[in-house]
């Protein structure tokens, strides 16, 4: 439940750094901020309030194409 409290307070900051395409919450010992990223290199905090950050290349995003035809 901290994990989303503290997300929910800081999300626009993430979401303005560079490369990221979104962010939530993920299970790993624990809750943790996963940020969601185009690609490596970026530099991303290790956590945030105490809560761990989990980065994943997930690349760029893409129109889904389900609704059409």
């Amino acid at each position: 439940m901290r994990a989303r409290e503290v997300l929910e307070r800081h999300r626009d900051q993430l979401l303005a750094l560079a490369g990221v395409v979104g962010v939530g919450i993920g299970e790993d010992d624990g809750e943790v901020i996963e940020l969601l990223v185009e690609g490596a290199g970026g530099v991303y905090p290790n956590e945030v309030e105490g809560v761990p950050v989990r980065v994943r290349i997930v690349g760029r995003p893409r129109a889904n194409d389900a609704g059409s035809g």
